[in-house]
């Protein structure tokens, strides 16, 4: 596929040269044979292109060369074996991050969601508990709850009763309130306007409901990962206490190595894998034993002063950012540059911010890296239901949450006092505090957790740097936020505004007035009028 052709060089008589039959054979595997951008098409697998990629390192010319030259005589039943040779030279690490994979994990816990979507470098999403009635069953008549499988039969058989009732209670709630909605904000004449208002309705419903869901709940979560990130998700999930997270370790790996099984041969090895595995659990087990001994705590001390406490921030001074925002557009040295600036005068500094923050004219118009430099640390006391949309955002610095218990209490909304369900309401609280005593009591502690509800406070805390705050809290103070968030995300603004003005100030897309009933069928319509232009699009096209 590539001939030889002569050369200006008196020591070297040929280069090779791509023949006919070798453009015929890209024309397969690429999306452009001869300019210098180009994509691989699915005629060739993640484990050849993978290996090729990582020869770039140590072999000049154009990678479509190589691909001839190394690789264009290697079927599939040679591909893995030549990946192998590939890691031996170059390292698996690196080489790891150029193949990945989609996959769905079908029946997982509202505990193992947040777990499989904890990963900095992992794109997730799941079924929402804003939008859908979690009150089906399943083909054996079973609400879709998980039960563990290491429980005896007679707390098994206790678990399962109350999860039952605590469904009852929410189906009976959810589709009660939704049609108290409907009465209260009557079917509009116009029959476009329908699908938005039931849309609107049923969200609201649900995002006061919701929050009696049980973390035993089962959802379905699809992830699409590097070869590498897989790798590290199945190690994390393999270490945890909690046997549902072990055996879906397990099953993710098995899966996955069906689709690029070269990328993830070391993930169980014992010396490899297997020891990372051991690493992650001992640590964090002698961490919990350490704080147990150590840490003096009783009702009182755990008791937090408020839901959301900027604890630390640094620097200090926003202005310590101004020779970051100037040290790319400037060759001077990073600490002359801040020498001159700190003899600036005010409206200086201000002219600076302005600039760097540019003229945004949406919330995706972010500044520069500069502010990453500051961060900022919060503590926060709120319910589950908040801090699983909260968490999984990719770009934070540092998040980590507490066990959940039952100890700290819930918020009843008013939409459901508004409905008439406090009783019911109420009563789903007293179930699953129930429940969760006996777990505990019985040595379940890491099981007693299914027992707790969306609607219980826990304690997470977040690092977060200035430049990530701008996506975060502009897009959870969104009008067609859930009000929990929203509210959490407006007092993290006013905190953030108290000791940073000026960046504050350029956070030009924070929310903070609108009636979550009216924004929701504010956003179904806009979501409506989307979907009918795209259907006249595609009409006009035919």
């Amino acid at each position: 596929m590539a001939k030889s052709s002569e050369t200006e060089n008196p020591f070297v008589k040929f280069v090779p040269v791509i023949s006919d039959e070798g453009y015929a054979y890209l024309d397969a595997i690429v999306t452009n044979t001869r300019d210098q951008v180009y994509s691989f098409t699915d005629k060739l697998s993640p484990a050849i292109i993978g290996a090729a990629m990582a020869r770039l390192s140590r072999r000049a010319g154009d990678l479509r060369m190589t691909l001839i030259e190394e690789f264009s005589q290697t079927g599939e039943e040679d591909a893995e074996a030549l990946f192998d040779r590939v890691i031996t030279a170059y390292g698996d690490d690196s080489v790891q991050q150029l193949a990945g994979a989609y996959f769905v994990v079908e029946g997982a816990s509202n505990l193992l969601t947040k777990a499989l979507e904890w990963g900095r470098f992992t794109s997730p999403l799941e079924q929402s508990t804003r939008y859908i009635f979690f009150d089906s069953r399943d083909i054996n008549g079973r609400y879709l709850y998980f039960t563990p499988t290491n429980l005896p039969s007679e707390i098994a058989q206790d678990y399962n009763q109350t999860m039952d009732e605590i469904f009852n209670l929410y189906s009976s709630m959810v589709r009660g309130l939704a049609a108290h909605l409907r009465v209260k904000n009557p079917e509009p004449a116009d029959r476009k306007e329908r699908t938005a208002w039931l849309n609107s309705t049923r969200a609201t419903a649900c995002d006061a409901i919701r929050t009696v869901l049980p973390a035993a709940t089962k959802s379905t979560v699809g992830i699409f990962a590097s070869a590498q990130a897989i790798e590290y998700l199945v190690m994390r999930l393999l270490s945890e206490d909690l046997e549902e997270f072990r055996t879906v370790g397990t099953k993710t790996l098995a899966e996955c190595r069906k689709v690029i099984r070269p990328f993830l041969k070391r993930a169980d090895v014992p010396e490899r894998g297997g020891a990372i595995t051991a690493f992650l659990s001992n640590t964090r087990t002698n961490l919990r034993q350490f704080a147990e001994r150590n840490l003096t705590s009783n009702d009182k001390l755990r008791t937090s002063d408020g839901d959301v406490m900027l604890l630390d921030h640094w620097p200090k001074n926003e202005e310590e950012l101004l020779a970051e925002m100037l040290f790319a557009y400037s060759d001077l040295p990073q600490k002359e540059i801040r020498r001159q600036v700190q003899k600036w005068p005010q409206k200086k500094v201000d002219q600076l911010f302005k600039l760097y923050c540019g003229e945004r004219l949406n919330r995706r118009h972010k500044p520069g890296r500069a502010f990453e430099k500051a961060h900022f640390e919060w503590e926060i006391l709120n319910d589950y239901g908040t801090f699983r949309d909260l968490q999984r955002h990719r770009v934070v610095d540092g998040e980590e949450w507490q066990r959940l218990t039952p100890d700290y209490g819930y918020h009843i909304p008013a939409l459901v006092k508004e409905g008439g369900y406090e009783e019911e309401f109420t009563k789903c609280f007293e179930l699953s505090y129930e429940l969760y005593q006996r777990l505990r009591s019985s040595g379940f502690e890491a099981e007693a957790q299914y027992a707790t509800l969306l609607g219980h406070k826990m304690r997470y805390r977040y690092i977060f740097n200035a430049r990530a705050l701008f996506h975060f809290l502009e897009l959870r103070t969104g009008p067609d936020g859930h009000p929990g968030y929203r509210r959490i995300c407006l007092k993290m603004y006013e905190q953030f505004a108290k000791v940073y003005p000026r960046i504050a100030k350029a956070m030009k897309f924070i929310n903070s007035r609108e009636d979550p009933e009216l924004t929701r069928l504010a956003a179904e319509r806009a979501a409506q009028y989307k979907l009918e232009k795209l259907g006249q699009q595609a009409l006009s096209s035919e």
